[in-house]
């Protein structure tokens, strides 16, 4: 069993001399050693400076050095950098044993290369060996202008994830499972000239570098790459149950984390949660572990019909059809409704009028843009709940906790919502946001039945008329949000290669800097 549970968040901001000042959040629960340390290897002409730490509600002194056999007690509240015979390990005190949420950040010199043809920027951000190893992995990377693949191409090696590129202009890595002891987190980036004034010059092409980095890789995602033979079937058999079992105990100890308690005795949960919000709503399920469905996009539509935004009717063959309401305010729509909002605009074609499949087909032509606005839905969830005080970066506080615990009892309710006595109690005026959580759980058409039977007039006046109207609705709304699924499975395994983003490659990305094996907890 793990003693330990880990979750790393980077920021690297490059500056326009070529240098990057990284920020690392280490979110950890801490329960032996003395330490924490970062490894910092093969830097070539990469120095690190100006290294400083913050936790614990203070800012570590910093030493200008390390001794790293004092005591848990003599470490507390401090730092420094020890020198190696390959580099660096950047070294700060625990302090104590228990939850802790440690911000360190240094710069480091040289980091994007200039190339004959384009710049680069190939750093190890996260190093193998890292104990214990991280159940998440996050990391952004932003630069003097917005990045886009206009300007920049994109790959990831290491670990089981995805890359893309953010609203904001940033490109982002993030972890889809937990790391392993071999994994690592490699960034290859591609910058069209003008961006960046490095004096650290390397005389060759990129493709020599990305060859280079791609021997080795695979990008696909359907389990098909270049293990072969008994041996390493059996191999990865075992590896892979290896994995299950510390990931389940991660995901354990995540969800307490989230939900403030084991979320087995979690009882019903009969208000509508998250102040009706399925932006933080989903968040807290992506950060459960119980996201990436795609269910969101359905909750989207359906309030966006029930608020007048979007008209359904039905065509000559009974078919469901959507159209946009002309005259709808749709200033109050968040950043990601409206996004979705102008997709399934784009995809109504001339006439206005979104058909049969229409989206569907649309999605398998443009897999980026709905890989973007899905990657995009995380980041403003996460937003939300900081406004409101729930969470601090990425850590759950009481009142996110107790918005994360109504979210699975209301869950809980929705799925066992058929006793008799408890349906009469529902009150009407909130049968819209019920379907709309509902749609979110992947549960809409149960929910709406159950509605159907507390009373089928009040049905009737409160959604689309006639019952079956409702039923098809919901079940295109589903549809809708299974192509995004699919869109986004095909940008992750056609689009990584060519550098647009997609999904990472657990191997290749050779050729990097500031790569060592080791670090946390020692």
């Amino acid at each position: 069993m793990r003693l330990l549970a880990l979750f790393i968040y980077i920021l690297a901001e490059l500056q326009p001399d070529g240098s990057a000042v990284i920020t690392e959040q280490w979110d950890i629960d801490a329960s032996r050693g003395t330490e924490i340390y970062l490894t910092r290897n093969n830097l070539g002409d990469i120095e690190i400076k100006d290294f400083s730490v913050s936790g614990d509600g203070q800012v570590f002194i910093n030493e200008n050095g390390w001794d790293v056999n004092r005591s848990l007690e003599e470490k507390a509240g401090r730092c420094g950098i020890v020198p190696t015979r390959s580099g660096y390990e950047l070294c700060w005190g625990i302090g104590s044993y228990g939850h802790h949420n440690f911000i360190a950040r240094y710069t480091m010199t040289n980091a994007v290369k200039s190339l004959d043809d384009y710049d680069k920027f190939h750093l190890q951000m996260v190093s193998p060996g890292i104990e214990p190893s991280p159940d998440e992995v996050s990391i952004k990377i932003a630069a003097p202008v917005a990045l886009s693949d206009a300007n920049t191409r994109i790959w990831g090696f290491g670990f089981e994830g995805t890359s893309g590129f953010s609203e904001d202009g940033k490109v982002v890595f993030r972890s889809t499972s937990p790391f392993s002891r071999n994994s690592s987190a490699i960034a290859l980036l591609r910058f069209d000239k003008g961006i960046f004034s490095s004096n650290s010059i390397e005389a060759h092409g990129f493709d020599e570098d990305l060859q280079r980095a791609l021997e080795g890789a695979s990008f696909s995602d359907d389990g098909e790459d270049d293990r072969e033979g008994l041996f390493f079937a059996l191999l990865f058999f075992f590896f892979g149950l290896f994995t299950v079992i510390a990931a389940a105990f991660a995901r354990k100890r995540n969800r307490e984390k989230i939900l403030g308690c084991n979320g087995k005795d979690i009882k019903w949960y009969r208000d509508i949660p998250c102040d009706g919000d399925v932006l933080s709503a989903n968040y807290i399920l992506e950060r459960l572990g119980e996201g990436g469905k795609d269910t969101i996009a359905s909750a989207m539509i359906l309030r966006m019909i029930n608020n007048g935004i979007i008209l359904v009717s039905h065509d000559s063959r009974d078919r469901i059809e959507m159209s946009f309401n002309p005259s709808a305010d749709t200033g109050s729509l968040s950043a990601s409704e409206r996004g979705l909002y102008d997709m399934m605009k784009e995809a109504s074609g001339r006439d206005m009028i979104l058909q049969h499949n229409e989206f569907k087909r649309w999605s398998v032509r443009h897999t980026s843009t709905i890989a973007k606005w899905a990657d995009s839905l995380k980041d403003e969830g996460q937003d939300r709940m900081t406004e409101r005080g729930q969470i601090s970066g990425r850590t759950f506080l009481k009142s996110g906790q107790e918005c994360a615990r109504n979210l699975i009892g209301f869950r809980k309710y929705l799925k066992d919502f058929t006793l008799v006595n408890e349906r009469r109690s529902i009150e009407v005026g909130v049968w819209h946001d019920l379907l709309v959580f509902a749609a979110l759980f992947g549960i809409a058409e149960k929910v709406a039945e159950e509605l159907k039977e507390i009373n089928p007039k009040a049905f009737e006046e409160t959604f689309l008329g006639e019952p079956d109207v409702t039923f098809r609705t919901i079940r295109m709304t589903r549809a809708m949000a299974s192509s995004i699924t699919n869109a986004r499975a095909a940008h992750g395994a056609g689009a990584s290669r060519g550098g647009f983003g997609g999904v990472t490659s657990f191997g290749g990305g050779g050729g990097f800097s500031g790569g060592g094996f080791g670090g946390g907890v020692r």
